[in-house]
């Protein structure tokens, strides 16, 4: 197979009026791809293709080590995801990791594995740089708002920020994301994936306790920002009728709160307008909107913005700027 440039590139390599780019990120949850066309005379970046594969990579971690079938699983898809960018062609290609391989014993191993195999350098990112590449995206998709909060709840962590206009202010990785929710604290199979009451609460005090040891985001209030599949998910399911979700949708804390409820009642149900509504979160979706309501409580929130821009765009922006520096400097 032929294998794509893993370099970042030096300047030379930007000789054409468009370069197209891959990112991958590689979720507790989620492992997501989207194609790039950057225009190297202004920086500008437009999404021209895009694929998902809902891995679950936290479900196959024992003992803090990912699994063979969880790291066979993975190659599979990074080796799927590397020959459609090299259909395209694309000139450059990047995977990072969150949560998903973060402080594992043998991610290592398996980052060298994939390297010797596909050429893919896969870099894991610290909570600190997820939060930083959260905030440029934010910065970058709402530049009229200088202060504020977000949320990014993945599959194994939740990253919290404060920020205003000289920067971020307070940050935090919380090991709160809703696959390990589902993982740790339900029963949750194929054919019932949703938690019970019992299975709820549980949920419920594990997140009010954890998110009691950060005492700088209590009662900060207002309205924050929300990243993510989960928000998107929330989102989709609050608004089934909507045929999508878009940048700026809000959500307030009540209507979050009746959206928990409704689902609790769907799930007793059978779950058939969750599983409709979002097939692929269908175990996950009840973990993640009582998160987001503790979260909420604690830090005394009045409701939240979606931004469909997350850490791969904020990947991205930084990488323009070591790139293309004086185009940033003009502008």
């Amino acid at each position: 197979m032929k294998k794509v440039f893993q370099a970042r590139h030096a300047m030379k390599d930007w000789n054409e009026p468009i370069y197209k780019y891959a990112v991958v990120d590689i979720g507790a949850n989620s492992v997501r791809m989207n194609l790039y066309d950057i225009d190297t005379r202004t920086g500008a970046f437009t999404v021209f293709a895009s694929a998902r594969s809902m891995l679950g990579l936290a479900a196959y971690v024992k003992d803090e080590m990912l699994t063979a079938d969880g790291a066979g699983k993975l190659f599979s898809v990074l080796r799927e995801f590397l020959a459609r960018a090299n259909s395209v062609p694309c000139d450059g290609f990047f995977a990072f990791a969150t949560a998903s391989l973060r402080g594992l014993a043998n991610s290592e191993e398996v980052l060298r594995n994939i390297k010797d195999k596909l050429g893919i350098e896969i870099e894991i990112i610290s909570g600190r740089t997820e939060t930083f590449y959260d905030f440029t995206a934010i910065r970058n998709r709402f530049p009229s708002v200088s202060c504020g909060t977000f949320i990014d709840m993945g599959g194994g962590s939740t990253e919290i920020a404060v920020f205003d206009a000289d920067g971020i202010r307070v940050q935090e990785s919380l090991p709160v994301g809703c696959v390990r929710l589902m993982k740790n604290f339900t029963n949750a199979t194929k054919r019932d994936p949703f938690p019970d009451e019992k299975e709820v609460e549980r949920i419920r005090q594990y997140v009010r306790q954890t998110i009691s040891a950060y005492p700088n985001f209590r009662n900060v209030g207002g309205t924050a920002f929300f990243i993510g599949g989960t928000a998107r998910a929330s989102m989709r399911l609050h608004d089934a009728d909507a045929s999508s979700v878009s940048d700026g949708s809000t959500l307030s804390v009540s209507e979050l709160k009746k959206t928990a409820d409704a689902a609790i009642c769907d799930a007793r149900a059978g779950g058939n307008h969750i599983r409709s509504v979002v097939p692929d979160r269908a175990a996950t979706i009840i973990p993640g909107l009582f998160a987001y309501l503790e979260i909420a409580a604690y830090m005394g929130l009045s409701g939240f913005i979606l931004s469909t821009a997350g850490v791969r765009e904020g990947y991205l922006i930084e990488f323009i700027r070591k790139m293309l520096p004086r185009r940033f400097q003009e502008t």
